[in-house]
């Protein structure tokens, strides 16, 4: 019998810049920096429930399960422990465990995880002189990983001033 692989602890939009990979013989798996997801551990804010959408500050995802309905109400905070899936170019996590807990679990994810080595939004604002920041620079800065920058882009994080100036939506 096959041992259940464990939930790894992670952040939303770490989770959502992995690549996706379906296996043939297996599940759904995410790389995130050369690591093998194949459940996630996260921690954060209900934002929606009619489909459950979970934020926890860098990112928010959709949380799907086929024969559960969850007593979460918007706001509460929550641990959500699922398995990466993608359909029809939508990321989501199928949840196999999704629970109310206390607010300061969020607090103590955030400690425990270890820092980014490169905070996108904190080197945008560190190059904004003002009229925003140059692309090239800030992606020269987080190691040329465009999907970074492209994911808040597209989740409304950071927006161009003008072409090739990003600014952080404050």
């Amino acid at each position: 019998m096959e041992q259940r692989k464990p939930a790894v602890p992670i952040r939303i939009s770490e989770l959502l810049s992995g690549t996706y990979s379906e296996q043939e013989d297996g599940p759904g798996t995410v790389i995130v920096d050369g690591t093998q997801i194949e459940r996630a551990r996260i921690y954060g804010i209900a934002v929606s429930t009619g489909e459950l959408v979970v934020d926890d500050g860098t990112g928010s995802i959709l949380v799907r399960s086929f024969d559960a309905t969850y007593p979460i109400s918007v706001g509460d905070a929550i641990l959500v422990i699922g398995k990466p899936r993608m359909y029809k170019n939508e990321f989501y996590l199928l949840g196999e465990i999704v629970k109310k807990v206390d607010a300061k679990w969020i607090d103590v994810h955030k400690k425990r995880m270890p820092a980014k080595q490169h905070d996108v939004l904190s080197i945008v604002r560190e190059l904004d002189s003002g009229e925003g920041a140059d692309y090239n620079a800030v992606l020269s800065k987080i190691g040329n990983n465009e999907e970074k920058i492209v994911h808040l882009l597209a989740v409304g994080e950071l927006f161009e001033t003008k072409p090739g100036k990003l600014k952080v939506l404050e």
